[in-house]
Order: C-alpha cells, then sequence, then structure tokens
C-alpha cells in the first residue's frame, strides 16, 4: 500500500508548485496547482512550443542556439531541432549549447578522456541555466494557461514555489549557481522571500517519489530496503531507503555516477572518429552519423547478433571495406554492447555495493530495484541490469513515462515530503587548534609546529580537524549540529561581523580523521559561514600582558538533515533579570567557486 495518502491543502489562496527537471539531454516540468480544501494533483507538462511529437511523452532537447553577434538565445529546446534552424546555425555560425549540465561539476567528478562540448564564448554556465530556466518558465505558464481557464497566473506569480532538481553527487555549489540563475531569470526576486521559493530536490529523492505514486507499494511489515536507480542523460544516481512509519529513510550513502546515456554516445564518438577519422571522404559525416545514433541505434538496440544501419552520407556511398552500404555504416551489435557495457558494469557494481553496505551497517537487505530516468527506457541497459542483478532482488521500471520522474517527482517531494532521514556523504567538520601536550605521541611529532597563543601564552598546535558530522549518519531533517566559537579582538568593532567560519568536508579514507597534515589534499573547503554578530554581547578581558581585548561567544547551528544545507547564528543573552536568553539569527553560507 502507499506510504500514506495526500492530504487537501490547507492554504487560503491558490498557489503553484513548478519542478523543473533540466537533464543533460532532455528536459521536463511537472506542476500542481494547490487549491484550498482539495487534494493537490501531480500534471506534467506535455506540449511546448516548436514540438512535432505531443503527448504524455512529451520533453525537450537541453539546447540553446546563441548568435555570437549579440550573445542572445536565437532557438531553445524543441526548435532547434527544426531543419531550418539548423541549417540557420551552419550558415550563420550560431553557438550551440549543449549538455551543459555537466559543466557544473566540480573538477574532482570530471573523468579522463570524456569530451563533453564546450560552452559557447562567452557563456558561463550560470548565464546558460538562466535562459533555459526562464524559456522553461514561458512553457509552463503558457501550457498550464491553455490547460486550466480558471487559473490566474498573474496572481500566482509573486507565490509560486520552484523545485529544482539535481543529481546526487551535487551540493551547495552547485545549489548556489542554480539558485542566483533563477533569480536571474526572474524566476523569483533576489529577496529574503524571493530565495526561500526555492527548493532543491535530489533527483534519487525525486525518483523515490515517483515511484511510490506510480506503481511502488510496499507493505506495512516489509522492512526489506528499496533501491532507486535513476539512469539519465549524464548521471546514474542510486539511492536506497526503507519504510519508517509511513515515511522513508536513506540507509546508505548515495552514489552519483557519470555513465549516463551521453557517455554511451562519447564511446561510439570515438569508434566512429577511429574508424573514418583517417579518410577525408567520410570524416565530415561523423557528425550526422553520430547524431542518427543518438536518435535511433542507442534507443532501438535489442540484440548483440544483430547489425544496426546508421545512415550518414548519400545513396551511392558504399566503402565494403569500412562496412558502409548505401550512405550506411553497419555497427555490429557486439560493438554496440561496447559502447552501453562500462554503465551497465557501474550500475551492476553500484547494486551490488549498496546491498553490502545496507547489510554491513543496518543489516537490511535490498530486494527490490527501481529502474528510472529517460536512459532506463533502453531495452538493452534494462535487460542487461535485469539479469545481472543478484538472483535475490527484482528490478522493474515502474508504470508512467520514467523520463517523467524526476519532474514529477520533484512536485511530490515538496507536496508530501517522504523522507525524514538521509544518510551523510562525507565527514564535516572544522580546523581547530588543541594545547600542546609532549606525552601524546601526535603532538610531539608536530613539535616544530607549536605556537604561542597571544592571550593565554600557552603552546598550542593548529590543524587539528575537530569533526561535526562523520560520514554514513543518519541525519533527521531538522537534526541540529552545532559548534561554539570565540572571538577575540584588542578592537571591538572587528567583532561586530565575522565571515570566515570555514566548514571542511573530508574526503579520505580514514575512519577518524584527526590531524589535517597527514592527507592536506583531503580537506577541501566545503563552504563559509558569515553573519552580522554585533549583536552579540562582548566581554571585557585582559591577556597576559595586561591588554584588554574583547571576547565574543556564539554557535554555528548546521542542518546537514536537510536537501540543502542551513546555518543559523546562535549566541546567548542575560536579560533585565538575570535570565540567560538564547538568541538565534540568520548567517549566509558562501560556497567556494567552481571555476565554470
Amino acid at each position: 500500500m502507499p506510504p500514506r495518502p495526500r492530504r487537501e491543502f490547507n492554504g487560503d489562496r491558490k498557489r503553484l508548485v513548478l519542478s523543473f527537471d533540466i537533464g543533460t539531454t532532455f528536459s521536463g516540468i511537472s506542476y500542481s496547482i494547490l487549491m484550498p480544501g482539495r487534494v493537490p494533483e501531480i500534471k506534467p507538462v506535455t506540449r511546448y512550443p516548436h514540438q512535432e511529437a505531443v503527448g504524455g511523452d512529451a520533453k525537450i532537447p537541453t539546447v540553446i542556439y546563441y548568435d555570437p553577434a549579440n550573445g542572445k538565445p536565437v532557438a531553445i529546446g524543441a526548435k532547434t531541432l527544426k531543419s531550418s534552424v539548423i541549417m540557420a546555425a551552419e550558415q550563420k555560425g550560431w553557438h550551440k549549447a549543449q549538455w551543459f549540465k555537466l559543466h557544473l561539476r566540480s573538477p574532482d567528478m570530471i573523468q579522463p578522456g570524456e569530451t563533453v562540448p564546450p560552452l559557447p564564448p562567452g557563456k558561463p554556465v550560470g548565464a546558460i541555466l538562466a535562459d533555459f530556466m526562464k524559456y522553461l518558465y514561458r512553457c509552463a505558464e503558457g501550457y498550464i494557461e491553455e490547460s486550466h481557464r480558471y487559473v490566474n497566473l498573474k496572481a500566482l506569480r509573486s507565490t509560486t514555489v520552484f523545485i529544482l532538481t539535481h543529481p546526487n553527487g551535487w551540493g551547495g555549489a552547485q545549489q548556489a549557481i542554480m539558485r542566483k540563475a533563477a533569480i536571474d531569470a526572474g524566476l523569483v526576486p533576489d529577496t529574503n522571500a524571493g530565495r526561500n521559493r526555492i527548493f532543491f530536490a535530489t533527483e534519487g529523492e525525486c525518483s523515490l517519489h515517483f515511484c511510490l505514486q506510480n506503481g511502488l507499494e510496499i507493505d506495512r511489515t516489509d522492512t526489506s530496503g528499496v533501491l532507486i536507480i535513476d539512469a539519465g542523460g549524464g548521471t546514474v544516481d542510486v539511492t536506497a531507503y526503507r519504510k519508517d512509519r509511513g515515511y522513508f529513510e536513506e540507509i546508505t550513502v548515495p552514489e552519483c555516477h557519470f555513465q549516463g546515456s551521453v557517455y554511451v554516445t562519447m564511446r561510439a564518438r570515438a569508434d566512429f572518429e577511429e574508424k573514418l577519422g583517417p579518410h577525408p571522404r567520410y570524416a565530415p559525416g561523423i557528425p550526422r552519423l553520430l547524431e542518427e545514433f543518438d536518435k535511433g541505434a542507442k534507443h532501438s538496440f535489442k540484440k548483440e547478433d544483430e547489425t544496426m544501419y546508421i545512415r550518414f552520407a548519400g545513396y551511392n556511398e558504399t566503402e565494403k571495406a569500412l562496412d558502409i552500404l548505401t550512405g550506411q555504416l553497419a555497427v555490429s551489435g557486439a560493438t554496440i554492447a561496447k559502447f552501453f557495457k562500462p554503465s551497465v558494469d557501474c550500475i551492476v557494481a553500484a547494486i551490488e555495493n549498496q546491498k553490502k553496505q545496507s547489510i554491513d551497517t543496518l543489516n537490511v537487505p535490498i530486494r527490490s530495484i527501481f529502474l528510472v530516468g529517460g536512459f532506463s527506457a533502453s531495452s538493452w541497459l534494462f535487460h542487461q541490469v535485469r539479469d545481472r542483478a543478484p538472483l535475490d532482488t527484482s528490478v522493474t521500471r515502474p508504470d508512467g513515462h520514467v523520463n517523467k520522474a524526476v519532474a514529477s517527482g520533484g512536485v511530490s517531494f515538496y507536496l508530501d515530503n517522504l523522507v525524514h532521514s538521509r544518510v551523510s556523504r562525507h565527514t564535516y567538520g572544522v580546523n581547530a587548534f588543541v594545547d600542546y601536550t609532549p606525552g601524546i605521541m601526535s603532538h610531539f611529532k608536530r613539535r616544530e609546529k607549536i605556537r604561542e597563543d597571544s592571550v593565554s601564552g600557552k603552546k598550542i598546535l593548529t590543524g587539528c580537524f575537530d569533526p561535526i558530522l562523520m560520514k554514513n549518519t543518519r541525519v533527521r531533517n531538522k537534526e541540529e549540529f552545532r559548534r561554539t566559537y570565540f572571538r577575540i579582538s584588542y578592537n571591538s568593532r572587528e567583532l561586530h561581523r565575522i565571515d570566515d567560519v570555514e566548514i571542511l568536508c573530508y574526503r579520505g579514507k580514514a575512519n577518524n580523521p584527526m590531524w589535517m597534515d597527514s592527507e592536506p589534499n583531503m580537506y577541501p573547503v566545503l563552504c563559509t559561514v558569515g553573519a552580522d554578530t554585533s549583536m552579540v554581547p562582548q566581554k571585557k578581558k585582559r591577556d597576559v600582558y595586561g591588554r584588554r581585548y574583547y571576547e565574543i561567544e556564539f554557535s554555528v547551528v548546521l542542518l546537514f538533515g536537510l536537501t540543502e544545507l542551513k546555518a543559523q547564528l546562535v549566541y546567548t543573552v542575560v536579560t533585565k533579570k538575570e535570565v540567560k536568553k538564547e538568541m538565534r539569527g540568520e548567517a549566509h553560507i558562501l560556497f567556494p567557486d567552481l571555476g565554470n
């Protein structure tokens, strides 16, 4: 049975919820019009401008053409497929932005030998995202106006909620770029109220919500795990859950692998270039060959013992030595299977790893696997994964259009909020200092790094990693983690603001990381927390030399259990009645620049 029925909307006026799934190759939109006293329904956008095929499986290419003369978009989405647009792009030298989502990755996510198309000159990925979001917003409004005559969209614009989905492996740095893009696109104003109408959801979590609404039924007594595999254009997101009192909780560290369908295309390109590249007569036809492979053979391929014929040249072109017959390249099924193999191997290995983690940490077996996402529509991929999966598991695809899983699941994520705890991906902490104790071997080994504390005069060692949250910890949505800080200055005004509380993310393999100099490259800065501390009470003190200085004490509260990292500033004041009262203020989070 489903986890729990959706409740009636209890708001006092209508509200619109839009979910954007901006995929590597294709994108989709789902929405819900919330009406007081009615149970919300989730609907997909199934018509887009310039789209030839209209229906429940509607989706649009994540592609934009830019005019190099002014840097403005001249064609977006389905329009980029029109032959007249493609011809104009070639003749006028328009710049094509495709697969641009992959440029949001941090450098450590990029695989050697990748051939991701570059961004158009002068167009950072955030600007391209903003243009695409603006287009999606127009598409959504146009569709809703045509489909729901009773809806006044102008009245809903100031309260519309946006769900922006992203791969499991992305975090605050990518979310910051996406939020700014949404603001630049005009979805929300650049205010606290506007920013609070943007929500982020991982593709794995969206896929779970989609599956629950489309055929995934779990008995109340079933305590086994469910594995959701979202195989999309760029990534394969793998997340394991189990039911917990009507809700769900993550039971393992989610995975994100860059082995989606575009990587099959990359491997096909390498093969075609090796075969036809040395031949000037046929090398210019490789782009068309690749395009035809992407549209046809990649999706229709089913048997390893059959040959696929891909047209890329005129009917008079035949070269048996190169397997070219009447303008078609003959590609054996065994060759196409090799293009798929790394992606299939990756998914099978992820299944085995998730099953092992689930048993090792919670003794929870994973018996059900649901494969969703546009890539899962490939019969070859689905059957290969199903046939190679462990015998004690079942691999199925839910009813409904699997390529709409993330967009529709994003709306369900907002409405139903069925996941109440998540597993921390890494170990998070801060760079701390400790009093030097020569009797401790790790201290003695670092005696050359001793320095004297300017206030206490004590010998201290810096570079000690102080964990806030350990990897593989299940964290509930509103669970708080705090660290207390003392700041001193001989000038009281310098304590009115802090902007340098660095939260580090340990990416090594040690179970209990302690000294940062042991693995200096394994502690990148996750984010920097800052806040206005002018209201925090200051204490007057004197150092060991008798000089007066000022001190404040405050705590930074972090919420890791949400899909977006949140921070607050906490401090204590004493009231006139000598009662200590905890006060809270806003803290802002600044993420490192990804360099894109």
